[in-house]
């Protein structure tokens, strides 16, 4: 019997160092997200932003994220022995997310004109991307691999500001931003304290 409550022990450290493993390299993942946002606001000004140049730094940008998260996700299937469906191309689904929040974002929404000027429309069309985009994320991870809820903060904190950027009559983009990165910054400390609890148990 004692035998039976080490090795139950043991295994029960390594099930929440595996825990462990997925929530850091998600919050790995996000962090590459909050690289990506950071650059945009740092090079926004030499570019004089637009819409234009948002749809062409986001369409690199999510490439770049997209192909980092889904190494990302192999490593985790990886590490914790997560048994994949070999039907589910999840990357491609993924991509798809990103694809439906950037034509929301940066070509549907801007053509309504929303927003009591150009930059708030321009805001909303930021927050409505990044919260469709990651939301569809969310969704996809969910069903397949039955990710927990640390990653909410990431969509739902840029879609309850929505509202609020488009009555802004200035600096609605830069607020947009610092909106953006307090929901990626709430998610990134959510997977780390799932981490450290983890390693815990």
């Amino acid at each position: 019997m004692e035998d039976v409550r080490e090795l139950k022990n043991v295994l029960e450290r390594v099930e929440g160092k595996l825990i462990a493993a997925e929530k850091i390299y998600t919050a790995m993942n996000f962090s590459g997200f909050l690289a990506v946002l950071t650059l945009f606001y740092v090079i926004l000004k030499f570019f004089h932003g637009g819409t234009a140049f948002s749809i062409a730094y986001w369409a690199t940008a999510t490439i770049l994220v997209v192909a980092f998260t889904s190494k990302v996700w192999k490593r985790i299937v990886i590490i914790s022995g997560i048994k994949r469906d070999p039907r589910k191309k999840i990357g491609w689904e993924i991509t798809g997310a990103w694809i439906a929040g950037a034509m929301l974002g940066w070509v549907l929404v801007p053509s309504l004109n929303p927003g009591v000027n150009e930059e708030a429309g321009l805001a909303v069309g930021f927050l409505s991307f990044i919260s469709v985009s990651l939301l569809g994320q969310w969704g996809i991870l969910r069903r397949c691999y039955k990710a927990e809820n640390e990653m909410v903060p990431a969509f739902l904190i840029p879609a309850l500001a929505i509202p609020l950027a488009w009555r802004m009559k200035s600096g609605a983009m830069v607020w947009a931003g610092f909106v953006v990165s307090l929901g990626f910054a709430a998610t990134i400390l959510l997977y780390l304290h799932s981490a450290f609890k983890a390693v815990e148990r």
